[in-house]
């Protein structure tokens, strides 16, 4: 072969093999970056793989999700991603991201360093989409932003911000920003048929203000965020925040509810106010304090429902002279139980594991509790023995008038917070200790008449500390200095009574006495929890 055509060969294979590298450089690969699903991605070219676009080489990102790709129903598409903002503000207004599907396009925020975008895909997208950069104007060269994707994958559908996030600033659609408040507005076509939506949002300042479905949520000083359960009232894709310093604002449309016994998340006052007609079971409906989610809240259709499933749980644990062992029906059917109930982990698996252990027959309802209790793990089963996880039960009834199912929720919430806080056990333990002998000998003498057992000292703390704040400050004098006492007065136990004014017919110095206790009680929750004497709930429904 002449030296000509070796030369020609030669040349002609080294343009193959750098044609074919070029091609095999640019085709359609996996990409380089974090794939949040099962399906995988593939990017039309290197600049698409590696999820980078250079606003100095713009360039169109292809990307197409494999074969066996699937969307959920009622999700969305996430990107998170890196954006430099070097450039000038002037060159950052001429310029848009879009991310385009086939059926939608999407303005890509660029506000931020680190973003994570969530965009609701139809139930058709079929795993293609593009992003690309539209600009007018000069590009600098040297100062030029790039965009980087870190990750790409799916979530469940959400609308709204969270700026609290430690890593990224995630944003949706449909949110807008306007002098003093934020709305979320969600097309209709981007909401499942029927749905709930679920509401949470924090801010750093208290006072915000949420207006949703025709009801306005006020939260109370000391409170920085806020939560609305699904299934509570009717559903809307539009919502409208109040107030200063906003870090989250989310609206979770859902198409079902929690299946029951499953406790729902609620703040108190949403219990006291939920629609019977929303309840998912006739007799009872269960929640989780949403600020103390190992505690729940029972509301029951009546007192008799109420004492089926509870009335001799309060003899085992509270009532004297049968504390500590399994009542038979025939024994307490003709005695109270109580109108409210609060029992903590160690108390319900006590009362379980002696029920298993002596096959006492209790009733159906009760077997439902320790369903329920056992699921939540606030009680647990143990090579074959019941014994405590965390948390506590409270209880109200619907057969109670208005106001008093308030004061019975603050009463059994703050008993609640009791069983799982030990500086608040220390702080009414010491509380306890210094109160004045003369109302101290009132209490407990009234408590005795109660039935409460009151040779159990930390029984004994427990209630006073929920009878000093179930009603407001201003509200202690009446109650401890004229409503308490009169109940005694006629009786035996009169002699705990310290002096009566004539007059008032009223006691002032337990008048006294507990209303100074109940504003250094009020105090102490409030620094801590943002509660009040009389108040467990975080906002008020108008």
């Amino acid at each position: 072969m002449s030296l000509l055509k070796k030369i020609y060969y030669s040349s002609l294979l080294i343009f193959f093999v750098l044609f074919y590298a070029s091609c095999d450089k640019n085709r359609e690969k996996p990409v380089q970056f974090r794939i949040v699903t099962d399906s995988a991605l593939f990017g039309a070219d290197l600049a698409a793989q590696e999820g980078k676009l250079d606003f100095s080489k713009p360039r169109r990102l292809e990307y197409r999700f494999d074969d066996f790709f699937s969307v959920t129903p009622n999700s969305s598409l996430l990107i998170e991603y890196d954006f430099n903002t070097q450039p000038s503000e002037i060159v950052i207004e001429n310029f848009s991201l879009i991310l385009n599907t086939k059926s939608a396009s999407w303005k890509l925020p660029v506000e931020f360093t680190r973003i994570q975008y969530v965009i609701p895909v139809e139930d058709s997208f079929d795993g293609y989409f593009s992003i690309e950069l539209a600009f007018d104007g000069k590009i600098d060269m040297e100062v030029s932003p790039v965009f980087q994707i870190r990750s790409i994958g799916f979530a469940d559908r959400f609308f709204g911000f969270n700026m609290n996030s430690s890593e990224y600033n995630i944003l949706t659609p449909f949110v807008s920003r306007h002098e003093d408040f934020f709305t979320i507005d969600v097309p209709e076509a981007f909401l499942p048929r029927p749905f709930f939506a679920e509401i949470e949002a924090s801010f750093s300042f208290s006072g915000a203000v949420l207006e949703y479905s025709g009801r306005r949520y006020e939260t109370f000083s000391g409170i920085e965020s806020i939560y609305i359960p699904h299934s509570l009232f009717p559903a809307s894709g539009q919502a409208k925040l109040s107030g200063d310093g906003i870090g989250k604002f989310i609206l979770r449309p859902l198409k079902e509810t929690e299946v029951f016994p499953n406790p729902i998340k609620a703040d108190p006052v949403l219990v006291i106010v939920w629609p019977r007609e929303n309840w998912r079971n006739n007799s009872y409906e269960v929640f989780k304090w949403d600020r103390f989610p190992s505690l729940l809240i029972f509301d029951f259709a009546d007192y008799e429902i109420q004492d089926r499933m509870l009335k001799r749980l309060a003899f085992f644990v509270e009532k004297a002279g049968f504390r500590g062992r399994l009542s038979h029906d025939h024994e307490i059917a003709h005695l109270h139980g109580w109108n409210a109930h609060d029992y903590k982990a160690d108390d319900l698996a006590r009362f379980f594991d002696t029920a298993r252990k002596t096959n006492f027959p209790l009733l159906d309802e009760e077997w439902e509790l320790e369903k329920i209790l056992l699921n939540e793990g606030i009680i647990r089963r143990e090579l074959g023995n019941i014994t405590e996880g965390y948390g506590g039960i409270i209880s109200i009834s619907r057969e109670a008038p208005e106001f008093l199912r308030y004061r019975f929720m603050v009463h059994e919430a703050f008993h609640g917070l009791f069983f799982i806080d030990e500086d608040f056990r220390d702080f009414s333990r010491r509380r306890w200790e210094q109160f004045p002998s003369h109302a101290k000998r009132f209490i407990v003498s009234y408590f005795d008449y109660r039935d409460y057992d009151t040779k159990d000292e930390y029984l004994l703390i427990n209630e006073f500390m929920g009878h000093v704040l179930q009603q407001s400050v201003s509200g202690a004098a009446d109650y401890f200095g004229r409503h308490l006492p009169q109940r005694l007065e006629t009786s035996w136990r009169s002699s705990v009574l310290p002096e009566k004014h004539i007059t008032s017919g009223t006691w002032p110095s337990l008048a006294s006495a507990f209303t100074s206790e109940a504003q250094v009680f009020s105090d102490y929750v409030n620094t801590r929890w943002g509660l009040t004497a009389g108040r467990v709930w975080a906002f008020r429904v108008r």
